[in-house]
């Protein structure tokens, strides 16, 4: 039976962050020539610019240095690729508007869609090069509209490449998202396999460690105040011995069933090794951890185990209980319950030892 409350906390967070890194780039990157150029283009003709025109792009390039300040500030590529594209937009079209030097504007457009695709993805960048595509046809084909003129030939070329550049574009973002996903999904199963225990389907001791005792101080206010429970199932080797390790599997397995009835969904429930689990109780106290396992010792006590037709076995456990008040503390905590699982085992098996003190 797999717990899926656990698996679900499994992300493939190093895989997505790349990907972010990536579109982030490519994104400053045209960002960076953007403030360039525009800066360029202010200081050298800012005394033959009409004003309207160096105001315009002045307040571009401001707008864009504080978009890339804020994204670097709060981590939000989405809308601020927006903003940034969505500039970029206005000034090509403004330049498609004028023609730009010697009638060249139509060249700048080229690089748009592969910027605007690989930033914001497919759906997305789509609506903003299906903005720009639209509007260049609207400038190219409205005669009484926009300063500059533009050949019929020159027109027919550039719109015949620009919209070959845009298909090969949206393919190639296509595909490399449906790689992206597939790769991704595969690279979420073979982690996911590795943090779980083939048998039994729950965490392992791997888990613990990489994903909740960093939360334990991450997330405190999640989890803190924690009980740490670590259960030894009594006399296991010789149940082996005696039955065969194909039974002492079926224990294993019916043992972590129980652990599901009588455990709540957020208790975080681990094979530590062999026939050890522990099992981690959050914003659980030690005297409510105690009654918790109390209930669990004697249910599985009392519960049978079916060995052959008409034939039947019990099986008993032994607990060790700490409490944990502070994330950093874990490893004491663990430690702590393995000592009173100990002396649980000392005093003759199938008890709770919590102890009086608690891991501060």
């Amino acid at each position: 039976m797999l717990d899926q409350n656990w698996l679900n906390a499994i992300t493939l967070n190093s895989v997505d962050t790349a990907d972010k890194q990536r579109r982030a780039f490519t994104l400053f990157t045209m960002a960076f020539f953007a403030i360039v150029l525009i800066t360029s283009l202010v200081l050298s003709n800012y005394q033959i610019y009409a004003l309207p025109l160096t105001i315009m792009l002045v307040v571009s390039d401001v707008t864009i240095v504080l978009c890339m300040l804020y994204y670097f500030r709060t981590g939000a590529l989405v809308p601020v690729s927006c903003i940034i594209l969505s500039i970029i937009l206005l000034l090509c079209m403004a330049l498609v508007y004028t023609g730009g030097k010697e009638n060249t504007a139509l060249y700048w457009l080229m690089f748009y869609p592969i910027v605007a695709y690989v930033t914001l993805g497919l759906k997305v960048g789509s609506v903003l090069v299906a903005i720009m595509y639209f509007s260049s046809l609207a400038l190219l084909f409205s005669p009484n509209f926009g300063q500059a003129h533009y050949g019929q030939v020159e027109t027919s070329r550039f719109l015949a490449s620009f919209s070959l550049v845009i298909l090969f574009a949206a393919i190639s973002e296509y595909f490399r998202q449906k790689s992206h996903q597939k790769i991704a999904g595969i690279t979420l199963i073979e982690k996911r396999d590795a943090l779980t225990d083939p048998l039994t389907g729950l965490a392992n001791r791997r888990y613990i460690y990489e994903h909740i005792q960093p939360r334990l101080e991450a997330e405190a206010a999640n989890y803190l105040p924690m009980s740490v429970l670590l259960i030894d199932l009594d006399n296991f080797k010789s149940l082996n011995d005696s039955y065969g390790h194909d039974f002492g599997d079926q224990v294993l397995i019916a043992f972590t069933s129980m652990l599901h009835d009588k455990l709540r969904g957020t208790d975080i429930k681990a094979r530590y090794g062999g026939e050890e689990f522990i099992i981690l109780l959050p914003k659980t106290g030690l005297t409510i951890a105690h009654s918790v396992a109390e209930k669990l010792r004697a249910f599985v006590a009392q519960k049978q185990i079916p060995y052959d037709v008409g034939q039947s076995i019990s099986i008993t456990c032994s607990i060790g209980i700490a409490s944990l008040e502070r994330g950093s503390q874990f490893s004491k905590a663990i430690k702590h319950a393995d000592e009173n699982l100990y002396k649980a085992k000392a005093k003759g098996r199938n008890l709770v030892v919590s102890g009086l003190s608690e891991v501060n």
